[in-house]
C-alpha cells in the first residue's frame, strides 16, 4: 500500500540552507567601516554608551572582547552577596555611577564595607541599599564624598561619628530605623540636599524634627506610632505630608517659595495641635493645593473668624479638597478658597464619608459669597466631583457651577449606583456634545466634554 503524500513529506530530510560565503550576497558588498576603526576611536564611542550596551558591543566580535576592561566608566553595578564581587580593580581608574546592594539573605556590615570602599574610590555618585530589617549599615556609607543620591530601604542606620557627604542631593529613607540625633547630623552635613523622602521610618516615635535650609522637595509619611512632626525648611518648593491617627502635633514653618502642597491629615480621637495658617498665608506662589482627610476641617477652624482669606493665590491653578458637606464651616472654607483663586483652572471636590446624610444649612446662604469668585467665570476649565450624594447642598452646588462657569471644557462626576438618576438630572442643566461613561473605584463615573 502506497504511503500518503503527507506522510512521505514528513520523512523527507530538510535541506539546510548554507550561509553565503565571504564575498557573496548583498551584505558582503557593503564596506565594514566599524571593524577597521582604531581601538581608541571605538573606545571613545563605547564610553558614551550605557554599560549594558557597551558590553553587548563586546559580544559581537572577538576584536571587541577586550574593550570592557578598557572602559573608563561603569553605568551601574549590582552587589547581591560575597559570591558576586564588584569588578573594580584598583589599578584601573574606572568611574562608577551607581551601586545597588540587595543581598537575598542577611549579611554582616563587615561584608559590605570593602565593597563600599572600593566603589568610593571610583567616584561613586548613586548608592541604593536594601537590607533585611534591623541589619545595620556600615558607617562608611556616609563618608563617600562623591555621593549625590542615597536610597536606603529596610535597614538600620548606626550612630555616626562623622558625616562627610556634603555633595548629597537626594536622600530617600524608606522603612529605615534611624534616631533623631543621626538624622540631624546627616541634614547638617548635607549642605546641598534638595530632595528628602522619609516613609515609615522607625526610631522617631517621640517626634521628628526636620530642619534644612536647602531642601526643595519633601515627602513624609510617618510611622504608626509617631506623634509629632516639625518641619523647618524655608526654601521648600514641594511638600507631601501624611499623618497617622496617633499624630498629635504638626508644626510647619512658613516656606514662601512653596508651589505644590499635598496635605493629608488622618482622623484622630485625640486633640490634634495642628496650625497651618502661617504656612498657608506665606505661600504666595502656590500653584497646586491638595487637602485630604481632616485638613479642611482644621483649616476651617483657623480661618473661621475672618470673612475672606488674607492672601490672594494669583498663581493657583489646581485645587483639590475633601470635605464633609454636613459641616457648614468646611463648605464656607471652600467658598473662601474659591474667592482667593482668581486664576483657578482645575477644581476637584471629594465628598467625605459622614453619618449625617443631610446638611442643616442651605446653599442659598453661601450663593452670594460664591458668586464673587471670579475664577468661575474667567478661568475655570475642569471640574471633578467625587463621591456625589443626593443632598440638597451638593445638588445645588453642582447646578450652580454648571450655570456659572463660562469657559468650562470638562466636568466629571463619580457617584454610587443609587445616585445615577440625580446625577443625570443635574448634568442635564448644561448638555454636552460628548458624553463618556465609565467606572472609577467601583463606582459610576459620568463625564461631559464641551467644545
Amino acid at each position: 500500500m502506497a504511503r500518503p503524500p503527507a506522510a512521505a513529506n514528513l520523512k523527507r530530510k530538510r535541506k539546510r540552507r548554507r550561509r553565503p560565503k565571504a564575498g557573496k550576497g548583498a551584505a558582503a558588498d557593503l564596506p565594514d567601516f566599524f571593524s577597521n576603526l582604531p581601538d581608541d576611536v571605538v573606545l571613545a564611542i563605547a564610553n558614551r554608551l550605557p554599560t549594558r550596551l557597551a558590553v553587548t558591543l563586546s559580544v559581537l566580535a572577538r576584536r571587541f572582547r577586550h574593550l570592557p576592561s578598557l572602559y573608563s566608566h561603569l553605568d551601574s553595578v549590582r552587589f547581591s552577596g560575597p559570591a558576586s564581587p564588584v569588578p573594580l580593580p584598583a589599578s584601573q581608574p574606572k568611574l562608577l555611577r551607581r551601586l545597588d546592594i540587595a543581598p537575598p539573605k542577611p549579611i554582616k556590615p563587615s561584608a559590605l564595607r570593602h565593597v563600599i570602599n572600593a566603589a568610593a574610590n571610583h567616584g561613586l555618585s548613586e548608592l541604593a541599599v536594601r537590607l533585611h530589617r534591623r541589619v545595620c549599615l556600615p558607617k562608611n556609607v556616609f563618608a563617600i564624598r562623591s555621593l549625590a543620591v542615597l536610597s536606603l530601604n529596610t535597614c538600620s542606620v548606626p550612630p555616626l561619628s562623622a558625616v562627610t557627604c556634603a555633595r548629597l542631593r537626594t536622600l530617600k529613607l524608606h522603612r529605615v530605623y534611624i534616631k533623631q540625633v543621626v538624622l540631624t547630623a546627616i541634614l547638617s552635613a548635607a549642605t546641598g540636599l534638595q530632595t528628602l523622602e522619609m516613609v515609615h521610618c522607625t526610631g522617631l516615635d517621640a517626634g521628628c524634627t526636620v530642619e534644612s535650609l536647602t531642601v526643595r522637595s519633601f515627602l513624609f509619611m510617618p510611622n504608626v506610632e509617631q506623634r509629632e512632626v516639625t518641619l523647618r525648611a524655608p526654601g521648600l518648593r514641594t511638600i507631601t505630608l501624611h499623618t497617622r491617627p496617633k499624630t498629635q502635633k504638626v508644626h510647619l514653618e512658613p516656606s514662601p517659595d512653596v508651589s505644590k502642597v499635598y496635605l493629608h491629615v488622618a482622623k484622630s480621637q485625640e486633640k490634634v495641635l495642628f496650625r497651618m495658617r502661617p504656612f498657608l498665608d506665606a505661600a504666595t506662589g502656590l500653584a497646586s493645593l491638595t487637602l485630604r482627610g481632616c485638613a479642611v476641617k482644621l483649616l476651617a477652624g483657623e480661618y473661621k473668624d475672618i470673612v475672606k482669606l488674607p492672601i490672594t493665590f494669583e498663581g493657583l491653578r489646581i485645587l483639590s479638597v475633601s470635605l464633609n458637606f454636613s459641616r457648614e464651616s468646611e463648605a464656607v472654607f471652600l467658598v473662601k478658597l474659591l474667592q482667593s483663586c482668581p486664576s483657578l483652572q482645575q477644581l476637584t471636590v471629594s465628598a467625605a464619608e459622614n453619618k449625617m446624610t443631610e446638611a442643616s444649612f442651605s446653599f442659598a446662604d453661601h450663593k452670594k459669597m460664591l458668586a464673587k469668585a471670579s475664577c468661575l467665570t474667567n478661568s475655570l476649565l475642569k471640574i471633578k466631583f467625587l463621591g456625589f450624594k443626593s443632598g440638597e447642598y451638593e445638588k445645588d452646588l453642582l447646578v450652580f457651577l454648571l450655570n456659572r462657569t463660562n469657559k468650562l471644557k470638562k466636568i466629571g462626576v463619580q457617584f454610587p449606583a443609587s445616585e445615577e438618576t440625580t446625577v443625570k438630572w443635574a448634568l442635564s442643566v448644561r448638555p454636552a456634545p460628548i458624553e463618556r461613561r465609565s467606572t472609577m473605584f467601583n463606582k459610576g463615573y459620568l463625564q461631559l466634554e464641551y467644545t
